[in-house]
């Protein structure tokens, strides 16, 4: 009798996932598809995940302040981040512990990835951003800490908007 509760929760699980994948535009007027299953939502408790036609995900982790300034294009941010190799989760950068990296948004200073990912976030706001290789280092890599063509995990916390 147990086992055949599990079977049925599981399929239920499985057909609320399958529902719950959506279609939207991005303000960027990117393709948005989200594919998150029911129970990967409740297990990792990002309140929104948003996959791009491209492959970078956006998890929301964390909510900052409701009235915090947002980051958008050209302004100054500073940031804290962990960054990962998905392949191994090795950490190849990080500044926790550290002064925030401050760069400018939506103009080139670091990888698509980033600008794409930090852009919307308020202060106090923490995202996953998980980039595929064209959005981040490509096919050269990085400082030998990136292998060619690697796709890289950061966690990111917005400190600061100027």
């Amino acid at each position: 009798k147990k086992k055949k509760k599990k079977k049925k929760k599981k399929k239920t699980q499985e057909s609320e996932g399958l529902a719950s994948k959506e279609q939207t535009v991005s303000a960027s007027g990117q393709k948005v598809v989200s594919t998150v299953p029911a129970e990967k939502q409740e297990k990792d408790k990002p309140s929104q995940v948003r996959t791009y036609g491209n492959g970078l995900v956006i998890e929301e982790i964390a909510m900052g302040k409701p009235n915090g300034k947002r980051a958008s294009k050209g302004s100054q941010v500073s940031v804290r981040y962990i960054g990962k190799l998905q392949k191994n989760g090795k950490i190849f950068d990080s500044n926790v512990g550290g002064r925030p990296f401050k760069f400018r948004l939506g103009v080139g200073q670091v990888i698509p990835g980033w600008d794409v990912g930090v852009e919307g976030m308020r202060v106090g706001d923490k995202r996953r951003l998980t980039i595929p290789p064209k959005m981040g280092y490509g096919e050269k890599g990085a400082g030998g800490q990136i292998p060619p063509n690697a796709w890289l995990v950061f966690d990111v916390e917005l400190i600061n908007v100027n």
